[in-house]
């Protein structure tokens, strides 16, 4: 199958089987020319709903409780299927990136889909279906700042998916500590492929940046003032997944100043 039309597939898909579609092979012989989709058809009972404050995820010593937890999992999984579709975005808006670009970031949106369907195992297991709560729209509202692939590393792999670097291990260590073996496990399945989605994007944008600028500096430039340094840091900040995914030393020390960790 075509990446092209695997993403139109995804992007108008009305079922979660559709969404998740995973071809065994895929090319790119024909990426066309680009497509910049309004908003994703969703699953009946999966359309965006409106965020407010009184729909916060629960706090952490709440979640004893196992509805709590499958709350915390629920939003996640919305999260996994958010970046499925933003993926499937880039690579209709971006047909004339780098060959190897394009089937990074595919193999990046196969492995988003795979967390979908863990998510999913794991909330069935709770009781509670994958769209039994409310989902919301979050990243995908940033694609109107996705205008290069410089932006969609920036925003995506180097904001959104670097900041659970930190979410993915503190929610491993309190499921752990409510004896919920399968879904810090789960946790930990998330942080080790964020990491390697965190080195795709430190590594294209490394390429893709002017010689003159710091990765930093590129990063900042090709992020939207909506997003500053701290959207892309949780507490406790993981250094340690950050060096394994190929963060400079600079760069963290800048994240920590941000912070006010320094």
């Amino acid at each position: 199958m075509e990446i092209r039309d695997w993403c139109i597939r995804i992007l108008s898909a009305d079922t979660l089987e559709e969404k998740l579609l995973h071809p065994d092979s895929l090319t790119d012989k024909a990426p066309g020319s680009p497509i910049l989709w309004n908003t994703p058809s969703r699953p009946l009972g999966m359309a965006f709903q409106k965020h407010s404050k009184k729909d916060k995820l629960p706090v952490l010593h709440e979640l004893s409780d196992p509805h709590k937890r499958a709350i915390c999992l629920h939003r996640f999984a919305g999260h996994e299927l958010l970046a499925v579709e933003v993926m499937a975005y880039a690579l209709l808006a971006f047909p004339d990136a780098p060959k190897h670009f394009r089937k990074g970031l595919a193999n990046t949106l196969k492995e988003e889909q795979g967390h979908v369907r863990l998510y999913t195992q794991r909330l069935r297991e709770l009781g509670v279906g994958f769209g039994d709560l409310p989902l919301y729209k979050h990243f995908w509202a940033y694609t109107k700042f996705l205008r290069s692939p410089q932006e969609y590393v920036s925003v995506m792999s180097l904001t959104f998916e670097m900041a659970n670097l930190d979410f993915a291990p503190a929610y491993e260590k309190v499921f752990n500590r409510y004896d919920d073996t399968e879904s810090a496990l789960l946790m930990r399945k998330i942080l080790e492929d964020e990491i390697s989605h965190v080195s795709f994007g430190m590594h294209w944008l490394g390429k893709m940046k002017s010689p003159e600028e710091s990765s930093w500096e590129s990063w900042r430039k090709h992020t939207p003032d909506l997003l500053p340094v701290r959207r892309a840091v949780g507490l406790p900040m993981q250094e340690g997944a950050r060096q394994k995914a190929g963060v400079p030393e600079a760069w963290i020390a800048e994240m920590k100043k941000a912070r006010g960790l320094a």
